[in-house]
């Protein structure tokens, strides 16, 4: 009966999607008076409630977060109109701090990554002139940054990728790095097909 609460990506039906990924950062457990919630039940609230991606924040931003599993994490939301957004819960409060992550190695409470991130970056900077990303192009950017196992570090495995169409309400799917092998999902028929 829990299995509805415990997604860890997913798209409804006007078009927002979301997506969780883990951190090195040390689990956020905010304390401000707001009702707590976990990762994953901040994943279903965002499924269920939220039409645009400033609703996912708005929404969000009513509750304090608990990161659980012992990992912190953050995320990225779409929507329909474009309007992508990651979502974090800063080790410091303050933003970014890219300028203080170094690729290829480990960051401290920022992470690591980057390189993965500049991977990523340098597919996107081939997009259309109209900022539209294909999925052909978001494909190649997955399989840029994508992370063979390692058992010493749980955050370096690419154990699936995703590709949301937020308009025509589609997903494409590959399971462990499996290029070749993609499953299609429409989520206005509710079928799966390969």
């Amino acid at each position: 009966l829990t299995a509805p609460f415990i997604c860890l990506d997913g798209m409804n039906e006007k078009g927002v999607s979301i997506a969780v990924l883990t951190l090195d950062s040390e689990p956020v457990n905010q304390d401000t008076g707001k009702q707590k919630i976990f990762t994953t039940l901040a994943i279903r609230l965002v499924l269920d409630r939220a039409a645009t991606t400033q609703e996912a924040v708005d929404l969000l931003d009513n509750y304090d977060m608990f990161a659980t599993s012992g990992r912190d994490y953050h995320f990225f939301v779409t929507d329909a109109a474009g309007d992508a957004r990651v979502i974090e819960y800063d080790p410091e409060q303050e933003g970014c701090y890219a300028y203080l992550v170094q690729p290829n190695q480990k960051n401290g409470i920022y992470g690591h990554g980057k390189e993965r991130y500049d991977a990523i970056m340098d597919v996107l900077a081939m997009r259309d002139s109209d900022g539209n990303i294909p999925a052909d192009t978001a494909w190649r950017a997955l399989q840029a940054s994508a992370q063979d196992p390692n058992p010493e570090d749980v955050t370096s495995n690419t154990q699936w990728s995703l590709v949301y169409d937020d308009t025509a309400l589609t997903a494409q799917i590959a399971l462990r790095r499996n290029w070749d092998d993609v499953i299609h999902y429409d989520l206005n028929t509710n079928t799966i097909g390969g």
